[in-house]
């Protein structure tokens, strides 16, 4: 713990410059993730817009095919979910809610749908740790649980978070960089 403590305070003592590269940095990071197209593309052009693009590929490419993979009973539910998690990451909601997939939801009805997307690693769920205490899985509560997209830039793009938002750091987006985190 003390070694820990040690480290952070290590990092708050960075040269300002350096610090103030690092979250440039992570900037980059929060736009582009790390999908090899779009890093790829970043490296050939250093253009946002293009980089957005092959992102909206990259979805689109996905939900077309859910539609060739997925389970035909579980489709329209695996759409409302995987569409869900944007706006759930946005709220300040403790664990993922059901009921705000579709009014009326429950968990048994989109369990499967769920479980493919989580199979497939287009969707992470990550449980809500009751003690910072190691080791962290003897500690997670497992009725509470988010869901993220397997790549924060596939994330930006999907919530049309604009580019000057995370840029500019706007105070607006403050608390939708958790998601990000």
């Amino acid at each position: 713990m003390e070694r820990n403590r040690d480290a952070l305070q290590s990092l708050n003592e960075l040269p300002q410059a350096i610090a103030e590269k690092l979250i440039d940095y992570l900037k980059l990071y929060f736009i582009i993730g790390f999908m090899p197209a779009a890093v790829a593309t970043w490296l050939d052009s250093r253009d946002f817009s293009l980089v957005e693009k092959r992102q909206s590929d990259i979805l689109e490419t996905y939900e077309n095919d859910f539609s060739k993979h997925a389970p035909k009973n579980t489709l329209q539910k695996l759409r409302y979910l995987w569409n869900s998690v944007p706006s759930q990451l946005a709220k300040e909601n403790k664990k993922f809610i059901y009921g705000l997939v579709r009014e009326g939801a429950r968990a048994r009805d989109y369990e499967e749908a769920m479980l493919w997307l989580l199979d497939s690693g287009l969707l992470h769920k990550v449980g809500r740790i009751t003690k910072a205490a190691m080791p962290l899985k003897a500690y997670e509560d497992l009725k509470a649980f988010k869901l993220y997209y397997l790549d924060v830039g596939l994330l930006r793009c999907v919530s049309e978070l604009p580019l000057e938002a995370i840029i500019e750091g706007i105070e607006i987006v403050e608390e939708f960089k958790g998601a990000f985190t």
